[in-house]
């Protein structure tokens, strides 16, 4: 006849440990994913023009391709460089056009322009309404300015140029950005006007360019060379037209690169949780697996004590023929170090530590001071131990 003896406590209870190691790489992942997707080298809309040059930097590090995207099919230019080209070529170039511009409303454009170009506006009209039509620029993507235009050489002229039936403005451009050309109707009559641009460009030197693709076909990709920072320059045409220049670019990420930036920072973060004790490595208390046993019928339902408690009795352990007291009894550690009544039946986690009963263990993982009386370490739970 066997009778089942119950296991000890199994090492899988502690999921809730594993799930808190985890997640730190879980959430540094979920990081790194989302800024691959979304992040500095992510998806954006840019905004260009007739004979605009537009100046990226990339790192070949992080960014494996380039890939730009135009559905009109205008034939915007991608060009790749190993250094930074030169801000030297100058181009010219003029646009008119007849508008509608409502009642109290407004129309405009958009543009990029670099830093030395010059944009210089004319608007025409009845004269009737020319006083109520205002010409503005605006710079800037998110964060909006409007500049004022050059002033004259005489002090006594208004910053616009006036004619009978039409008036001129010159704005310098100082910094390289989006800007936007706008009209405003204050007649309470829609205005029908003439719209005069001409815009001196400052544009990148491409001939030292190692590599190019053009989007005739609508989208085009340029290869990175790693591990050097590579810059992009997208060039447009002079086709004219001032409406619809917009391009989708977005940057293939080099997934080798964030995975092993990713694996390294989870290895420090496991050393570190290491070396804080986070990790049970070293703490574990080994608890050897009972087997059943053969008993008989007479055999006792309790299992026989394997100590006496003589705390205050005074007497005497037959096995071993000497005295004990309770002094001995702990310092041999048989009995709670708290009541000093029960044996010690539990282990404080993650310290190991057997020092205590379980009553008495419950109680100081109940109150305000969650510490081991032994190393003094906080306690996160207590493990009972079964004897047999």
């Amino acid at each position: 006849m066997y009778r089942p003896v119950l296991a000890p406590p199994s090492r899988h209870q502690g999921w809730q440990e594993s799930t808190a190691r985890l997640l730190a790489p879980l959430t540094l992942w979920l990081c790194v994913t989302v800024s691959i997707r979304y992040g500095y080298y992510g998806n954006c809309r840019m905004v260009l023009g007739p004979s605009s040059s537009r100046l990226m930097k990339a790192s070949s590090l992080f960014v494996k391709q380039i890939e730009v995207k135009d559905d009109d099919k205008k034939g915007v230019l991608l060009y790749g460089f190993a250094e930074k080209p030169e801000l030297s070529v100058e181009t010219n170039w003029s646009v008119s056009n007849y508008l509608i511009v409502g009642s109290y409303g407004r129309k405009g454009f958009s543009l990029w322009l670099n830093k030395g170009s010059s944009i210089r506006v004319r608007w025409e009209a009845q004269p009737s309404s020319l006083s109520d039509l205002q010409v503005f620029l605006i710079k800037g993507e998110r964060k909006y300015e409007t500049l004022l235009p050059n002033p004259t050489n005489s002090p006594a002229a208004f910053p616009f140029h006036e004619s009978t039936n039409g008036r001129e403005a010159e704005y310098t451009i100082l910094e390289d950005n989006r800007y936007y050309v706008g009209i405003i109707n204050a007649n309470r009559k829609s205005v029908i006007m003439t719209l005069n641009v001409n815009v001196t460009s400052k544009m990148y030197d491409i001939t030292k360019a190692k590599s190019m693709c053009s989007t005739i076909k609508g989208s085009c990709r340029l290869n990175l060379l790693f591990p050097n920072t590579q810059f992009v320059i997208l060039t447009t045409p002079n086709n004219g037209d001032l409406a619809g220049w917009y391009i989708e670019l977005s940057f293939v990420a080099r997934v080798v690169t964030y995975v092993s930036i990713l694996g390294f920072v989870v290895i420090i973060i496991f050393l570190v949780l290491k070396y804080l004790g986070a990790c049970e490595g070293d703490n574990e208390v080994h608890v050897e697996e009972i087997t059943p046993r053969e008993v008989t019928e007479t055999h006792p339902l309790m299992p026989e004590k394997l100590f006496r408690l003589t705390y205050g009795t005074g007497e005497e352990d037959a096995e071993s023929g000497m005295s004990s007291s309770s002094s001995e009894d702990l310092y041999d550690g048989k009995i709670c170090t708290i009541c000093y009544d029960e044996p010690r039946n539990c282990f404080f986690v993650p310290c190991g530590h057997c020092a205590t009963c379980y009553d008495c263990a419950k109680r100081i993982i109940e109150g305000e001071n969650k510490v081991c009386p032994i190393c003094r370490r906080f306690i996160h739970k207590v493990r009972k131990l079964f004897t047999p």
